[in-house]
């Protein structure tokens, strides 16, 4: 299925924050946008119930960044690769923190008819060897 001029997806993803000692989940589902651009594939939606609107880049070199806006500012870009430990920008009052990605489990699974895929991430942030928490991330989409 061509999708270079956006195509409409049906999304739900899954959110699963493990830090001191709890743990939150967060499930987010609606619609949104596919569009393939070069060898990356666009995954754009916004937060139901939120004004936050989300972009995830997927590659097929088994890269992965995820930008979060919230009232069209930048609150969140992070970056993920299954060879190598990415980067994490987070905005804070004091401005963007850095940290970073280290990632323990990274899939991407496509179909064709329909189109759709799967996304598992698992990951950690950290900053100076400061372990901050543990995530997961299960994002399904399909048309």
């Amino acid at each position: 299925m061509p999708i270079e001029k956006g195509t409409q997806i049906e999304y739900q993803m899954e959110t699963i924050i493990k830090q001191e000692g709890e743990q939150e989940v967060f499930f987010y589902k609606g619609l949104g946008k596919a569009v393939q651009m070069g060898e990356w594939l666009y995954i754009r939606y916004e937060e139901e119930g939120t004004e936050n609107k989300v972009t995830i880049k997927l590659s097929d070199a088994g890269k992965v960044i995820i930008i979060r806006r919230e009232n069209n500012n930048l609150s969140s870009r992070m970056s993920f690769e299954t060879t190598s430990n990415g980067v994490a920008l987070l905005s804070t009052p004091a401005g963007m923190l850095e940290m970073e990605t280290i990632s323990h489990r990274l899939l991407q699974d496509y179909q064709d008819k329909p189109f759709g895929g799967t996304i598992q991430l698992d990951y950690s942030l950290s900053m100076k060897e400061q372990l901050f928490g543990n995530y997961s991330i299960s994002l399904h989409f399909t048309t």
